[in-house]
């Protein structure tokens, strides 16, 4: 009679199979959940530097028609994900008058302390 079924040499390997499997692809899924968060807050203030330029080269005041938290004096752009576990700072370096304006960016969030303080573009 033949015996049907795995033995349990076969079935360990499969379950070393798999955690090895696991162990490569739940880091590699944080690293997206996290680039992903920063990206949606990164979003919310894309629209709204415009805004801030605009404002700029018209003379007014920097943070005028500004959806989100918008420092008066500096222009600097407080930018949160919608889960609340991002934030992007975007910051203007104002030219003297009217021009281009250059921007840094830097994110802190909850989910992987390893993005914190980075600039935005090395996140990309």
């Amino acid at each position: 009679m033949k015996q049907r079924g795995f033995t349990l040499i076969e079935l360990m390997i499969v379950v070393a199979i798999i955690a090895i499997l696991a162990a490569i692809a739940l880091p590699a899924y944080r690293d997206y959940t996290a680039k992903a968060d920063i990206s949606n807050a990164l979003g919310g203030g894309a629209g709204e530097k415009i805004k801030v330029g605009e404002n700029h080269n018209a003379g007014r005041a920097l943070c005028t028609l500004v959806a989100i938290p918008c420092a008066a004096a500096t222009g600097v752009l407080t930018a949160t994900s919608t889960s609340g576990r991002s934030t992007v700072t975007l910051t203007p370096v104002l030219p003297a008058a009217v021009g281009r304006i250059t921007w840094s960016c830097s994110v802190v969030t909850s989910i992987d302390s390893r993005f914190d303080g980075q600039a935005c573009n090395a996140l990309q």
